[in-house]
């Protein structure tokens, strides 16, 4: 019998209620203030930090009235850091939008979350109690060598792009980065502000 034969039933109220899906768009509406463009980075990074983020970001845009469309959205961060790719997708696609990002750190912005507060395209600020870390990626391998000397290899180049990224973004360069990240780097938002890291102190 074909598929396409089949009845197709909807489901009722109580169950969109309680379906995943809903669950979902609760959260994303307790984590989005639609009125003044802020979306809440509170969690670790992950593939699930950067769908969100995405999304998110084109709920802002697609909710808002002529007038707004250019205006910047706002970043909250209060994370641990997390994981390098989704980092970098994160920031790839805070440089695709047309719009800027303005970054704020209230609480900390730890390792990867660090490296995101930098790359804002709009203004970079943190409140003046926050903590900011900045250090190398950490991994834990086994496996086959050949596959482990190919994961190193990966991870070089991630980190290389991570000291260009910052040259770019701050007053220091790669090679300096690179020095300063071998050891959990806290810096005062003092110095931040002085090394180009964030722009403002709120």
């Amino acid at each position: 019998m074909s598929l396409y034969n089949e009845k197709v039933t909807t489901p009722d109220d109580d169950e969109i209620k309680d379906s995943p899906y809903s669950q979902l768009t609760d959260v994303m509406t307790n984590l989005v203030d639609f009125e003044d463009s802020v979306i809440y980075l509170n969690d670790d990074i992950s593939q699930t930090t950067l769908v969100d983020f995405m999304i998110k970001v084109r709920a802002i845009i697609s909710n808002r009235p002529e007038s707004t469309k250019d205006d910047p959205i706002n970043l909250i961060i209060n994370s641990d850091g997390g994981d390098i790719y989704d980092m970098l997708g994160i920031i790839d696609y805070i440089d695709s939008l047309t719009l800027k990002v303005n970054t704020i750190c209230r609480g900390k912005a730890l390792s990867a979350a660090a490296i995101i507060l930098t790359c804002g395209t709009g203004t970079r600020m943190m409140s003046k109690r926050s903590t900011v870390m900045f250090h190398q990626s950490s991994s834990f391998l086994s496996g086959k060598m050949s596959d482990i000397s190919a994961y190193l290899d990966n991870i070089k180049t991630l980190e290389a792009t991570v000291y260009n990224l910052l040259e770019i973004k701050t007053k220091k360069d790669a090679n300096w980065w690179k020095s300063q990240m071998k050891t959990d780097t806290f810096l005062s938002p003092e110095t931040l502000v002085e090394y180009g890291v964030i722009d403002q102190i709120i």
